[in-house]
């Protein structure tokens, strides 16, 4: 084989490869001291707010090909503060998150997909207290060099997770805000 016919096959054989390999996502890293997890509903018809204080993700994703990207979030139920310790002690007891017996909550992709400008939807599952429950989290996303924000609102019903299942929705609603503002490093 002559040494063009050998460079040329080689090029062939790069050109190949480079247009069926799929494209990477990217790896990105919690910023945790810039990153919330919120809760809001009302007890009593009174505002109740609350922060998860212990929580991470493993997100892989590249806004440009997202369907090859993935996102696994783990959230510590006993790490639920209203402000109020006898709430927050409520929120980890037996009927509500039973922290003791499931200590994290996990939201984990089975798809992300773009949908329009800079907004995303992660498909996949929740589970909490052991019930896996499906969600659709939409949410915005701008990245700026090697730095992400994303921000994310979705309503969860709490019966689904059969959370205080002895509370009427007059004292405490079924549907419960839940607010993300992440912000990530690659």
């Amino acid at each position: 084989m002559s040494s063009f016919n050998s460079l040329r096959a080689a090029g062939l054989l790069a050109v190949s490869l480079i247009v069926s390999t799929p494209a990477l996502a990217m790896d990105w890293t919690v910023n945790s001291e810039k990153s919330s997890l919120s809760f809001e509903t009302t007890q009593n018809g009174q505002p109740l707010t609350g922060t998860f204080g212990t929580w991470d993700a493993a997100i892989s994703l590249d806004p440009n090909t997202p369907e090859t990207g993935s996102i696994e979030a783990t959230i510590s139920t006993g790490s639920a503060d209203t402000g109020n310790g006898q709430i927050n002690g409520t929120l980890t007891s037996d009927a509500w998150f039973n922290s003791s017996a499931y200590p994290d909550a996990v939201f984990s992709s089975d798809e992300i997909v773009a949908t329009t400008g800079n907004r995303y939807e992660a498909r996949g599952t929740l589970t909490i207290r052991g019930i896996s429950v499906p969600l659709t989290l939409p949410f915005t996303l701008s990245v700026e060099g090697d730095e992400a924000h994303a921000t994310a609102q979705v309503a969860l019903m709490r019966s689904s997770f059969e959370m205080g299942q002895d509370i009427s929705a007059d004292t405490v609603p079924d549907k419960v805000a839940v607010t993300l503002d992440l912000w990530a490093t690659r």
